[in-house]
């Protein structure tokens, strides 16, 4: 066991993490991730106009812009975007249409001034110390930063940063970037949230997220209690009774089709058998018909033959 001290402290991922092998097989989607996938290119059509909408963006700088689909997307939007990433692949293999826009570049060394900054799927590549630099180097280049960061993919073998929504939003807040609470971002994914520069106060900054929190409380309490409802309701009408006896009929069945499995399992063994009897029986067969031939067309038996035939002659004549 190594010393505390020779343990890594944190796990970072590399640029040659994000090859062709990459891009090939962990994006979530059997179409290759170009412009010319339908699926890819219909997503970030939808997104930047979504985007757009939202947030009218001026200049847009996309962090981790991969080949940078929604650069192009947002472009066609008539949005003056560019992109960075890490990955020599993602960049060299971009559409020629948009390939003069991106550049090889690290999320904690921004340059320039954005109206707005995206980062989507990012900061979970990376190792913590790196992406709150990632952070610090976003909030100086722009007041409003669109974060989406996967809270539940702990499968995928870059995802090394793997937070909760919250911890994002606390780091955006000791950087004076609050959420938008007025600003729905599910057409990206459920945890997309818009962070902006704000000098706000305690109270308002608490209004601000009660407001923002309350209905959604209440929808989910009407819910369980319609639920629980339905389900009181179900088990006054017997609905219960009637599943159970559901469930033992399947439980016999599935026990029925184990035993025909068994039966059958047995008559194609015992099929089997009988099968290797008769190909003895033909085998042993042909043994003897060879056998058979080759004593009839021997000189033994022409010879034989011959000397018997008048004798059979003779017999048939004193009968």
């Amino acid at each position: 066991m190594s010393a505390p001290s020779e343990r890594p402290k944190s796990v970072a991922t590399e640029a040659q993490d994000y090859g062709e092998s990459y891009f090939q097989s962990h994006l979530g989607s059997d179409e290759p991730y170009d412009w010319g996938s339908p699926h890819w290119r219909t997503f970030f059509i939808m997104v930047a106009e979504r985007i757009r909408a939202v947030t009218n963006p001026s200049a847009v700088l996309d962090v981790g812009c991969a080949r940078g689909l929604l650069v192009q997307a947002l472009c066609e939007q008539g949005v003056d975007a560019y992109g960075i990433d890490v990955s020599h692949h993602a960049i060299d293999t971009a559409h020629p249409n948009v390939a003069s826009r991106l550049s090889v570049g690290s999320a904690e060394e921004i340059t320039g001034s954005w109206d707005l900054i995206t980062c989507i799927e990012v900061l979970e590549h990376m190792a913590p110390t790196d992406a709150e630099r990632a952070i610090d180097s976003m909030c100086a280049a722009s007041d409003r930063v669109l974060l989406s960061s996967t809270p539940t993919n702990f499968t995928e073998p870059t995802h090394v940063n793997v937070r909760e929504p919250a911890a994002w939003a606390a780091s955006f807040a000791e950087r004076g970037f609050f959420r938008r609470t007025d600003v729905d971002l599910s057409f990206l994914a459920p945890w997309a949230v818009l962070f902006e520069r704000a000098d706000v106060s305690t109270r308002d900054l608490v209004y601000r997220y009660e407001h923002y929190a309350y209905p959604m409380r209440v929808e989910v309490l009407e819910k369980r209690a319609a639920l629980l409802d339905a389900y009181r309701k179900m088990a006054s009408r017997g609905f219960q009774s009637r599943l159970d006896e559901v469930i033992a009929a399947n439980l016999d069945l599935r026990h029925k089709l184990l035993t025909s499995r068994d039966h059958a399992i047995g008559a194609e063994a015992e099929a089997g058998e009988w099968r290797r009897r008769h190909e003895e029986a033909v085998a042993e067969l042909d043994e003897t018909r060879g056998h058979l031939h080759r004593a009839l067309t021997s000189k033994t038996w022409r010879v034989g033959r011959t000397i018997a035939y008048p004798l059979a002659k003779l017999r048939e004549r004193h009968r």
